[in-house]
């Protein structure tokens, strides 16, 4: 694995989270649903029919990191209204989320310094690993036992 340039990965955090937003819009509209605006507050709204949605599909390595992604999207916000956290870039050297995009800050755990990673998330689901529904499940309670 090749070390983490944290300057360029900060440097690119603001063009993530602007484009996280309407990535994720998009997502859930081409998918067919209602009112797909909703998914950046009501994230929880989405969950179980993008799961359903997922695995009905033939993921091959073309795709893979663009639904993965997107599928991280999805999990981080729905950490992010269901535990009052936030989007950050772990810059602990000592976390395995060094380097990465995560989720944390969260307001409603004991550990002020619990972060998620909601893409590696995403590629878990993305290949099959996981079940959307389970796995933002135990990663909620994860978060709160942290």
């Amino acid at each position: 694995m090749s070390p983490v340039d944290l300057a360029d990965r900060k440097a690119r955090f603001d063009d993530f989270l602007e484009e996280r937003m309407p990535v994720l819009v998009d997502f859930v509209r081409a998918l067919g649903f209602q009112e797909p605006h909703r998914v950046l507050n009501e994230p929880h709204l989405f969950i179980a029919g993008v799961e359903s949605w997922v695995e009905a599909q033939k993921v091959g390595a073309d795709n893979r990191a663009w639904l993965a992604s997107r599928i991280g999207y999805l999990i981080g916000e729905y950490l992010v209204t269901q535990l009052g956290g936030h989007w950050l870039l772990c810059e602990r050297t000592d976390s395995r989320y060094f380097g990465r995009y995560v989720v944390g800050g969260f307001h409603q755990a004991r550990n002020r310094e619990a972060v998620a990673d909601p893409m590696e998330a995403g590629m878990a689901v993305v290949d099959g690993r996981e079940k959307l529904t389970i796995l933002v499940e135990e990663i909620k309670l994860a978060v709160l036992r942290a």
